[in-house]
């Protein structure tokens, strides 16, 4: 029976595994005969020693979450792996990674022994790969900006002066070092909260991400998200969505430096600011302190100097004032020993006068006092009389008929006795 009459048959062809094998790789070269473009995502990247590289290309799902759409095996062998590798490099630092968006040029392969279907891949469209990069690094600028996010992590203020700083960086590498190294340079007493996190491959973007939420719990003064240099994709972290919104939306400064000269990651254009290296951040951040510290050195000098200042006019003053008050004791003193002077003299010559007026005053009280003396008055012919008992008789109302007066004439007393009184200005009756 010819194989067309077996084909024609309604009973199903009978092969072997050998054969069928044979059949499908020879009828995917005739549907296949030459190399293909192959657009995918690269996944499960893995080096062999041998120096062959091995991939899956798939097309993931346009849901999160679901399975891909479609998978294909990729084999990259190492006398063509060394022209992809420069291509790649020489186009914009690019290095086949996992997640990396790619465009291969490449034969479709089955390999019977194993029954594998497989892409045996020959070059690669570098300009793909940048478009796929800038387009998405593009649109999610603009997203960001559009949602308030992009400058949202400058209007955070940082501390002056920051010496609190958090670190995330990949711990024990040349980037971590290198900032370390400018820290410790300076002599200022800092104090570095470290969190250890992967800077690069599967998962290094929410790895970062879920360190800066851990150091920011802690408020520091600002965080320092720094790495060294390297490739497009070695740096493709740094450009991923989950970091950038991160960054916009946490409450604490972040400063990046990400050793790569040429391009701003989405990171730095997301940060409070960005720096070329891990060594400029810490420089920065340094330097910070060390104008403050260089502020207050001026304030402690400028306050020295006024208070010298002040010093000086206040002894200046004291001086001053100093000589004006012992010129002007000098001049009271002079003055008040002129009037004591003038003082003394006037108590010497007062006692004098004022005895001798004191003494006419006297003559002139005794005189007064002799021509009272009732013996004077008795020998100008007047009398004095009193009642037996010493009352001195004034008025005729101080006698009675009957008392007795004794009356006090010059040269003695004479005794009577009253018959009568009579008021003065009365006359007698006929």
């Amino acid at each position: 029976m010819t194989p067309e009459a077996e084909v024609q048959s309604d009973d199903p062809v009978v092969l072997t595994v050998g054969r069928l094998g044979k059949l499908l790789k020879e009828g995917l070269s005739a549907l296949f005969p030459g190399d293909l473009w192959i657009e995918g995502q690269v996944s499960s990247f893995h080096d062999a020693r041998s120096g062959h590289a091995y991939f899956d290309l798939v097309e993931p799902s346009d849901e999160p979450g679901r399975a891909v759409a479609a998978r294909l095996s990729v084999a990259l062998f190492s006398n063509v792996r060394g022209r992809v590798d420069r291509t790649l490099s020489e186009a914009g630092g690019l290095a086949l990674a996992n997640d990396m968006q790619v465009r291969i040029r490449a034969r479709i392969d089955f390999y019977p022994p194993s029954g594998r279907l497989q892409l045996i891949m020959n070059g690669v469209d570098p300009g793909f790969t940048l478009g796929r990069l800038a387009a998405e690094r593009e649109r999610l600028l603009h997203a960001l900006a559009d949602e308030g996010l992009l400058r949202a992590n400058r209007a955070n203020p940082i501390p002056v002066p920051p010496l609190r700083v958090g670190l995330v960086t990949s711990i024990g590498s040349a980037a971590h070092a290198d900032f370390s190294e400018e820290f410790s340079r300076s002599g200022f007493p800092f104090t570095v909260l470290e969190r250890d996190a992967r800077v690069q491959g599967d998962g290094s973007a929410i790895d970062l991400a879920e360190a800066l939420h851990m150091v920011a719990t802690h408020r520091p003064d600002v965080i320092a998200l720094v790495r060294g240099g390297g490739s497009a994709t070695d740096l493709a972290a740094f450009d991923a969505e989950v970091l950038a919104r991160t960054i916009a939306t946490l409450d604490v400064a972040v400063v990046t430096g990400i050793g790569h000269e040429v391009d701003r990651a989405v990171a730095d254009e997301v940060a409070h600011t960005a720096f070329k290296t891990p060594t400029a951040c810490a420089a920065a951040i340094v330097g910070q302190v060390a104008a403050f510290a260089d502020a207050v050195a001026d304030l402690q000098e400028s306050i020295a100097q006024r208070a010298g200042a002040s010093t000086t006019r206040a002894t200046d003053l004291l001086d001053d004032l100093a000589q004006r008050t012992a010129r002007s004791a000098t001049a009271v003193l002079d003055r008040r020993a002129d009037r004591l002077d003038d003082l003394v003299g006037r108590l010497r010559r007062s006692p004098m006068a004022t005895l001798d007026r004191q003494a006419e005053r006297l003559a002139g009280i005794a005189d007064n006092l002799r021509a009272l003396d009732p013996a004077r008055i008795l020998a100008r012919g007047w009398s004095i009389t009193r009642l037996a008992d010493g009352t001195l008789v004034r008025s005729v109302t101080d006698t009675a008929v009957g008392d007795t007066l004794v009356t006090h004439v010059t040269g003695g007393t004479v005794t009577s006795t009253v018959d009568g009184t009579e008021p003065a200005g009365r006359e007698e009756a006929p």
